[in-house]
């Protein structure tokens, strides 16, 4: 029916009543509030005229204090339209009242009541008139009801007379042309044109609507004709290309397709696909969201930015599981209301791009391992050395590639190996063995090395491919561990040797001593049996120095700062440093360190590492620097002085038994050694670096939990 919810009418009509009642509303508010304004203009006309009228005699009638005459003249104020309460006050109280005053909306004025007293006028009192609102609204409100109910009974009438009309005049024909839009289909026959139930001879809106939707019917019915022959040969032209082609609107639906692209998504016939969501069936996972397949991802951002996208490597999973690489071209199809869809051109690249992954996987496995890699042709001319080749020997990829490898590496001195290496190729065997060259910058290094030939299909050679691993640090680590060893068997030695001779030379010095008080001191004898007892006392004293090696003391460990420690040390040899001209400088830790060890131990280590530095510093004096820092759950002592340093040549022997840089008389060579069996027994180590004027001995001890810093 012409008055369903759907209809035109209806909602012109609905539309016409809200417009109209908002007018009504908006003008029926407005001509409220302009009543409202009178009366509350009248109330303060009212205010003027008391004031201009009523206040001589009421003032009068004050001063004679008539009660009756003030009464009255309150009683005719309120009497007056929305007046409400009227009072005279003297002296700050209500003397004389009319009225009950309302609590809100009321509008209330004050008048001073003054008389004449000797020549000048004073205030004998105050009125109060109070005018109530209540009356006004209430006023108001009956106007609303009578203004929306003419309003609403106005707007309904003409509502339903536009409503009649529109149904008369326009309704009937608008529901023709639905009906002739619902019965067009230009697709398979030409429609017939559209005839109105009205006057021929009217050329109104509705006329050319009629004449023009006629023409546009028929321009139609052509044009999807002449689409429909083009449409077949473009599609003998895509199916007769090779790469797989499809088009789809901007849902994904699958609106051509090639019988290439029938293949891939394992569909015999093209009509199969026609209308399917080509998204929703390349993502095979139903819970999948539909952009978690790369080429949907691409079509779908081609219909988004509306531009091309080409990808020459795109991987795609296939309906069936199966997984190919893809050479992708996506066109947008772009229309004036925006991208409507798009084109996809792809060609399955897998094979030429698995071959190509395979030899960038190789080079990159040749570059990046961790063995020294180098390749060189049958003539011996170097083709390829790798990153860690180049790191390792130091030299740079560019000055090797293309030179001959005996002559390049003729400066490293491997002529004996190479040899062997050259007879091992010639028969296509393979050779390992050490290399230890001298790279560059004279580092010396050692190389755990295979190398071998790669032969043709007939046998000829064509490379020799070398691959070395860098064993420096493990050789080092070696040598350190028989250091170690050496030490240990330094040390039970020492301490038998300690043990054989140091009670035969108590009894000899005992003897020296016996004979040195018969023949007196001052003799010749006597002389030379003191040399004798001080001969006897330096080998005693190389004994107890031996003895450290084994047993340097108690060994029971306790908790102690090692701050302390120093800070007795230096005072014990406050006086050698002085006579020295040694300057000492403290740069501690400023945090406490608890330190659990053999304190006696720990402090022989320190007493031998100051002494070494103030002997460095014969000549001149210098500077002593004690630091202390605690790191990665370590303690090091640091001590620095400004010395001659260390020959480069000695600083490899220092820790060495019997090594020393010092005169016989002056030292034995075992402080360090001694030192350093201390420090490693509580599980640290000492660390040295030397040049003239800058020499450290760094004592690295680990910390217990326990005496961590909080």
């Amino acid at each position: 029916m012409w008055w369903k919810k759907k209809s035109l009418a209806y909602h012109l009509t609905f539309r016409v009543i809200l417009f109209s009642s908002l007018i009504a509303i908006c003008f029926t508010l407005l001509q409220l509030y302009l009543d409202f304004r009178q009366d509350v203009r009248q109330i303060y006309q009212f205010f003027e005229t008391v004031k201009e009228s009523s206040l001589r005699p009421l003032e009068e009638s004050v001063w004679i204090l008539d009660d009756l005459q003030i009464s009255l003249q309150l009683e005719g104020l309120i009497n007056r339209e929305d007046i409400v309460y009227a009072a005279v006050s003297m002296d700050e109280k209500v003397s004389w009242v009319k009225g009950a005053k309302p609590k809100t909306r009321t509008i209330s004025q004050s008048f001073p009541l003054m008389h004449q007293i000797r020549g000048g006028w004073e205030e004998i009192g105050r009125l109060q008139v109070v005018a109530s609102l209540d009356a006004i609204i209430h006023r108001l409100l009956r106007r609303i009801i009578i203004l929306l109910a003419t309003n609403t009974l106005k707007t309904f009438l003409v509502s339903g007379f536009i409503l009649l009309l529109f149904r008369k005049h326009i309704t009937g024909h608008l529901r023709q042309f639905s009906q002739y839009v619902q019965g067009l289909d230009i697709q398979h026959q030409q429609p017939k044109p559209l005839v109105f139930d009205r006057d021929p001879a009217l050329s109104d809106e509705l006329e050319q609507i009629r004449l023009a939707l006629n023409v546009l019917c028929s321009t139609g019915y052509q044009a999807f004709r002449d689409l429909h022959i083009h449409e077949q040969r473009l599609r003998l032209f895509f199916n007769a290309t090779e790469s797989a082609i499809f088009g789809v609107d901007a849902e994904g639906t699958c609106i051509f397709i090639n019988q290439i692209a029938c293949e891939y998504f394992a569909v015999a016939r093209q009509d199969d696909l026609l209308g399917r969501n080509l998204f929703e069936l390349l993502c095979r996972d139903e819970e999948e969201r539909v952009l978690s397949n790369p080429l949907v991802e691409q079509v779908s951002a081609t219909m988004v930015q509306g531009e091309a996208i080409f990808i020459d490597d795109m991987g795609l999973e296939l309906p069936h599981g199966s997984h190919i690489s893809i050479s992708l071209r996506s066109y947008p199809v772009v229309e004036q209301e925006g991208c409507t869809g798009a084109i996809v051109f792809f060609i399955d690249n897998s094979r030429q791009l698995r071959l190509e992954q395979e030899k960038q996987l190789f080079s990159k496995i040749v570059r990046q391992a961790p063995a020294l890699i180098l390749i060189v042709d049958a003539t011996g001319k170097v083709k390829f050395v790798n990153r860690i080749f180049e790191q390792v020997l130091e030299i740079e990829a560019s000055s090797v590639v293309g030179n001959n490898v005996f002559q390049y590496f003729s400066e490293f001195d491997l002529e004996p190996r190479i040899a062997e290496v050259r007879e091992k190729i010639h028969k296509g065997e393979t050779w390992s063995g050490i290399f230890s060259p001298v790279s560059l910058v004279g580092r010396k290094v050692v190389l755990d090395a295979a190398i071998f030939p790669i032969l043709d299909k007939n046998g000829h050679l064509t490379n020799v491919i070398a691959m070395g691993r860098d064993i420096t640090r493990e050789q080092q680590l070696v040598d350190q561990l028989h250091h170690v060893q050496r030490m240990e068997a330094m040390g039970k030695l020492a301490a038998s040797i300690a043990h054989e001779f140091g009670n035969p030379l108590l009894g000899i010095r005992f003897a020296l001593r016996d004979v040195k008080q018969r023949t007196g001191p001052d003799s010749e004898e006597g002389k030379v049996l003191q040399l004798a007892e001080n001969e006897c006392d330096r080998m005693r004293k190389l004994i107890r120095d031996l003895q450290q090696f084994n047993r340097p003391s108690s060994g029971e460990k306790t908790t102690f700062d090692p701050h302390t420690v120093l800070d007795e040390i230096l005072a014990l040899h406050h006086n050698l440093l002085t006579k020295k001209n040694i300057l000492v400088v403290i740069a501690y830790a400023q945090k406490r360190i608890c330190l659990h060890a053999v304190e006696d131990q720990i402090r022989q280590v320190f007493i031998n590492l100051i002494l070494n530095a103030s002997d460095a510093m014969h000549q001149g004096g210098g500077t002593l620097t004690l630091s202390t820092t605690v790191a990665d759950d370590c303690v090091t002592v640091a001590i620095r002085d400004t010395g001659s340093g260390i020959a480069p040549n000695d600083r490899e022997h220092i820790f060495e038994p019997f090594f020393t840089t010092k005169s016989a008389v002056e030292g034995t060579g075992l402080g360090l050694p001694v030192s350093y069996g201390i420090i490693r027994s509580h599980g640290g180590r000492i660390e040295v670096s030397s040049e003239p004027g800058n020499t450290v001995f760094r004592v690295i001890i680990p910390l217990e939990k326990a005496d961590l810093p909080a």
